[in-house]
């Protein structure tokens, strides 16, 4: 599996490169929306999950099979693919595993997770990414721009894209591709949830590097309202905080 470093600076160097990459993320919200209605029958997680019809949780309400098998298709498309290794809870890697049987897909590379948490708190992914051209997705996006542009120096953020739920994930492709136009990134730090594993791809499509940064950016944003640098910061960061209500 691959560390933090080695992901920061494959990152770096693909974005260099102008390579075309996917690096998505799959945690218990995404393995649910992999496996519901196909790996696991929609009864057994409705009475295992509260969250089915809140979209704040992810982005999403379930059932969605739309959302299931795109996201089935980000999957496919992923270079580097993050899950949890936890094992002690089926819904953690063991449900990730079988969706991976069920839809017979088999990673190149792969990746903890949540080492998007780790990332965050390293000066040098401040450093190799301040000077090249970055889109930033999600509905926190303008204010991890403002702090990565005042405490990091970051010099090329050429936009940001909302995308606060699955319904805006269209427009906001549409967006992308928009703003790549007028303004071409080399590399796309989304923080959107599920839709978000959407948007990667699309980086991907228009030959970018896309990062499912996820709450990497909640770590920088708490540690700034906390006047340290995210390499200072030992928190978690209240990933709740500030994302849109149902």
């Amino acid at each position: 599996m691959l560390g933090s470093i080695e992901l920061i600076r494959s990152w770096h160097q693909k974005a260099i490169d102008g390579e075309a990459h996917a690096t998505i993320r799959f945690g218990d919200a995404s393995n649910t929306i992999l496996a519901h209605d196909a790996v696991l029958t929609m009864d057994f997680i409705k009475s295992h999950y509260g969250w089915l019809n809140d979209p704040t949780y992810c982005g999403i309400t379930l059932p969605h099979a739309n959302a299931r098998e795109t996201l089935v298709h980000c999957l496919r498309q992923a270079d580097y693919v993050g899950h949890l290794t936890q094992t002690e809870h089926w819904y953690f890697k063991p449900l990730f595993d079988m969706c991976l049987a069920y839809y017979k897909v088999e990673p190149v590379e792969t990746f903890y997770a949540f080492e998007n948490n780790y990332i965050a708190r390293y000066p040098l992914f401040y450093e190799l990414f301040r000077t090249i051209p970055v889109l930033i997705c999600g509905a926190k996006a303008d204010v991890y721009r403002e702090v990565l542009e005042r405490r990091y120096g970051w010099k090329h953020i050429v936009g940001t894209v909302d995308c606060p739920s699955w319904s805006q994930v269209e427009s906001a492709t549409v967006e992308m591709e928009q703003l790549y136009q007028q303004s071409p990134w080399k590399l796309a730090l989304v923080c959107a949830g599920a839709p978000g594993k959407v948007l990667t791809v699309k980086a991907k499509e228009l030959h970018t590097v896309g990062v499912d940064f996820g709450s990497g950016a909640d770590v920088a944003i708490q540690a700034d309202k906390e006047n340290l640098n995210a390499w200072e910061y030992d928190g978690f960061p209240d990933y709740w905080e500030g994302r849109p209500q149902k």
